[in-house]
């Protein structure tokens, strides 16, 4: 089929998205989302996908010629190695990896190579997060805070959490710094990319990961192989890979076998311009952000959320997502109707309508980017208002993927090879907020893997310790459950009105550390006691929804969380001076135990326990 055959077929399909992708000059994109699609479908399968080409142990790394990269390949020789090829750390990947990468080479002065298959600092979303969690980026000495300033697209006063209710009035959840600061990702990356390459960092562009290969005895040591745009293959050596290429990392298929996830959040959106400007909800307000909305109740099976961050000028960064879950269709997999909407919904039942039509009731498949991105445009001006010269600027998409964890680890390590960003998928099945994860952990990943390298601690026994596991995110996964429906397409909202009732009561600063993944063990009581008080049933709800094996993970999860909230109050009994003696004459006696001590002390800073 040409290329102008299945661009037809897909203005059939998804009459509104091609036309509004072809306004935004963003066709190219429609190849990318249909392959993001079809990989997500074999994971939804779980195929491999041929992951397992992707990496060997050997007993002898593969042999390289020394020859110039940019010498011609020939039959005889395919592989090229520059001549200072060998690297502390090779990154796959330039996305949030690139920031890590960056540190690593600047603070540390660690040899590092970085690759990517398209342009290294460029980005497909836009990133929100908060001024006092962009401290850590800065604490980093990767970038100051006149860096930010310059980079900083918007930064609103105050941000709503708000639920659908029918005809009654919706429960508001109003929170000040909370994903607030806008930031334009580009730029940041670009800023990255310039650090890196100042601090003797190598950067390659249009380089697609082909396979590593990795010592089986002895010190740890990996060769990746590279393939060019021209065929050519290339080959670095390292003592360590940082897996950074995303949700859907072949070595994250290949450690997982092919089920990487338990939660995942397809995305769609675009950045917008000429909303209609004014306070009221489906209008645009420049000093509000739209941290989690609905509008109606559920459809598809679904229950649609929106998000509104505000960029530069009059622009707003507007996403359409929904939480599903991997292992099993659960509750989420009915498929009805929506039920006859009310009051301001009699006004949206045109753009409505529109998606309804396609809706059945038999079981089906969760929509995928394609047919969320038409209902994404069929459904936008009843989320906001357009006005005279509304306009689409550029397309974000994703599928965000988070695991549900009662260990650090799922799975094993790879040997030799260190998942960082989406790859690892160690933010919040809730907020599902990799950037923010990435960055408030930054410090902490950073430190512990210059101290791995130091001692040369590279086995996955070690690097176990090293990411940005949370022991208090895990607990959000029975949060997140609740936000597909299970009887009725009611279900969602009206449950999710009276736990925004509860941090209501609790107050702003508890609910905003919800958000921020940096809930207490006091705060988690609060607020499970002040759902029972509000709404009794949620016990039987919670049967329902999470069945005896959900039930049974969920009271793992509290001990795990209960017994790392006792071990943090003793930490922090020991102050700062005494946890930092610990560890260093932990590390004096035995290395690896003073690693492990380390990331615990680094994990608790992180989530503000001590």
């Amino acid at each position: 089929m040409s290329d102008i055959d299945a661009l037809t077929d897909l203005a059939a399909r998804y009459p509104r998205t091609v036309a509004a992708f072809a306004a935004m000059g963003a066709l190219d994109h429609l190849e990318r989302i249909a392959r993001l699609d079809a990989v997500w479908q074999r994971i939804r399968a779980g195929a491999r996908g041929g992951a397992d080409d992707t990496y060997a142990i050997v007993d002898e790394l593969p042999a390289t010629d020394r020859r110039p990269s940019s010498t011609a390949p020939t039959r005889a020789s395919r592989i090229t190695r520059p001549a200072s090829s060998d690297y502390d750390l090779i990154y796959a990947g330039g996305g949030l990896g690139l920031l890590h990468a960056a540190v690593m080479a600047r603070r540390y002065g660690r040899r590092v190579l970085l690759f990517d298959r398209g342009e290294v600092g460029c980005a497909h979303r836009e990133w929100n997060i908060s001024r006092e969690e962009l401290q850590a980026l800065v604490d980093t000495g990767l970038v100051s805070w006149d860096d930010l300033r310059a980079i900083t697209m918007a930064e609103y006063d105050c941000g709503v959490v708000r639920f659908y209710n029918g005809a009654q009035p919706p429960t508001e959840l109003w929170m000040r710094h909370v994903l607030d600061v806008a930031l334009d990702a580009g730029a940041l990356l670009r800023l990255a990319r310039q650090r890196l390459e100042e601090a003797g960092g190598v950067v390659l562009d249009g380089r697609t990961f082909r396979r590593v290969c990795v010592s089986a005895a002895g010190p740890v040591r990996v060769a990746v192989e590279l393939a060019r745009a021209d065929g050519a293959t290339e080959c670095y050596t390292g003592r360590l890979l940082l897996d950074g290429m995303g949700s859907i990392s072949p070595l994250a298929l290949r450690r997982f076998a092919g089920r990487p996830f338990a939660g995942v959040c397809p995305t769609v959106g675009t950045v917008v311009a000429g909303l209609e400007p004014g306070p009221a909800p489906d209008q645009h307000n420049p000093r509000v952000g739209d941290i989690l909305l609905t509008i109606t109740d559920a459809q598809r099976g679904q229950q649609y959320m929106w998000e509104g961050f505000p960029g530069r000028g009059d622009e707003l960064t507007v996403y359409l997502f929904y939480y599903d879950t991997l292992r099993g269709r659960g509750p989420g997999a009915r498929r009805q109707e929506p039920a006859n909407q009310t009051g301001r919904q009699r006004e949206r039942e045109t753009s409505q309508e529109t998606v309804r039509k396609t809706q059945t009731s038999a079981l089906a498949q969760p929509p995928d980017l394609m047919q969320l991105f038409e209902d994404y445009f069929a459904l936008l001006p009843t989320y906001k208002r357009p006005g005279p010269g509304f306009r689409h600027l550029k397309p974000v998409y994703g599928y965000i993927p988070a695991r549900h964890s009662l260990r650090r680890q799922e799975a094993p390590l790879l040997r030799g090879v260190l998942p960082v960003g989406d790859s690892a998928a160690q933010q919040s099945p809730l907020t599902f907020c990799g950037f923010g994860s990435h960055v408030r952990n930054l410090g902490r990943t950073t430190a512990l893997l210059e101290e791995a390298l130091h001692y040369d601690l590279l086995a996955p026994e070690h690097l176990h310790s090293i990411g940005a596991y949370q022991v208090n995110v895990s607990l959000n996964w029975v949060f997140s459950r609740f936000m597909q429906p299970w009887d009725s397409d009611a279900d969602v909202n009206r449950l999710q009105n009276v736990f925004l009732a509860v941090l209501n009561d609790l107050g702003e600063e508890r609910a905003r550390r919800f958000f921020r993944d940096r809930m207490v063990w006091g705060d988690y009581h609060r607020m499970v006691l002040g759902m029972f008080r509000r709404r009794p049933l949620v016990v039987l709800f919670a049967w329902r929804v999470l069945g005896p094996a959900g039930i049974r993970q969920w009271i793992g999860d509290y001990l795990v969380f209960s017994r790392a909230a006792l071990l943090a109050w003793a930490g922090r009994r020991l102050g700062a001076r005494g946890r930092a003696w610990l560890a260093d004459t932990a590390a004096r006696l035995a290395p690896a135990a003073g690693l492990r001590l380390r990331a615990r002390f680094a994990e608790w800073q992180a989530m503000g326990w001590v």
